[in-house]
């Protein structure tokens, strides 16, 4: 089994790369081979937006490092992906890697894999979006998250004394490695992505906003909990996935392309 781990840190031995090797060292006491890349060590420019790579059904057609960690990807049995936390957001780096990777999440070439998100901050309460952005990376993929870890060091490898961090970061690699696919950690609000992330819609119905799962508030004991409506699909689902491609953006090419003269007559008068 071959375990690859990657850190969207700038800061070398930083804390992210040190929870990210964490998972590693666990995976390779079990017999996984490992490696680890940090994305700043490759150029991957953002994604344009034209979509090339799903209408022609290749990989994206721009001439970067991409395709050197994509190939790293493909040969992984399972990914550990890390961020530090800026601002109550991951890496910018990361919403770039997710995007470049919109293809593979219609092909599903990656699907299954098991993942673990990690995100590290300087102290709790200020996590924000953090380990959301680095969980799509795995949902978007239809990959299998196994865990998500938030650890915590202000200064470069202070997240040593987070012990709890730590320790979970090497017992997930450990299961990564003999063979584990399911979820092992906090499920969260959400039963599917595990995520806390459900609001209210303008008439109450609670909805989480990652998955796209609708429910109702059910009490259970002292508790309000969100209980899915039965015909209520996650928009990663593989059946959701292949819809949404193929019934929306794959027919927008044709219908954009029937408009595209009007558009241009449109625009003139912000040209003048």
């Amino acid at each position: 089994m071959r375990i690859l781990g990657i850190s969207a840190s700038h800061r070398k031995w930083g804390n992210t790369d040190i929870l990210v090797h964490h998972a590693l060292r666990g995976a390779a006491h079990e017999g996984a081979e490992t490696q680890f890349v940090r994305l700043t060590d490759f150029t991957i420019n953002q994604c344009r937006g034209c979509l090339s790579c799903l209408f022609k059904d290749k990989d994206c057609v721009i001439d970067d490092q991409l395709h050197e960690l994509l190939g790293a990807l493909r040969e992984a049995d399972g990914v550990v992906l890390g961020s530090p936390i800026h601002i109550m957001c991951a890496t910018g780096t990361i919403q770039n890697l997710v995007s470049r990777l919109f293809r593979q999440g219609y092909t599903g070439e990656l699907a299954g894999k098991p993942g673990i998100a990690i995100v590290v901050g300087g102290k709790p309460g200020w996590e924000g979006l953090a380990i959301y952005q680095v969980m799509l990376f795995f949902l978007s993929l239809r990959m299998s998250l196994i865990d998500r870890i938030t650890g915590y060091g202000q200064g470069p490898g202070e997240v040593f004394d987070d012990t709890e961090a730590c320790e979970r970061a090497s017992a997930g690699g450990k299961a990564m490695a003999r063979g584990h696919i399911t979820f092992r950690g906090e499920t969260g609000i959400c039963p599917f992505c595990h995520g806390n992330l459900v609001l209210n819609r303008h008439n109450g119905q609670p909805w989480c906003m990652l998955c796209d799962i609708h429910g109702q508030w059910v009490k259970k004991g002292e508790t309000m909990q969100f209980e899915p409506l039965a015909d209520s699909q996650s928009r990663w689902e593989a059946k959701e996935i292949r819809e949404h491609f193929e019934n929306l953006i794959l027919p927008s090419g044709k219908s954009f392309r029937a408009k595209k003269e009007a558009i241009r007559d449109k625009l003139e008068i912000f040209r003048t």
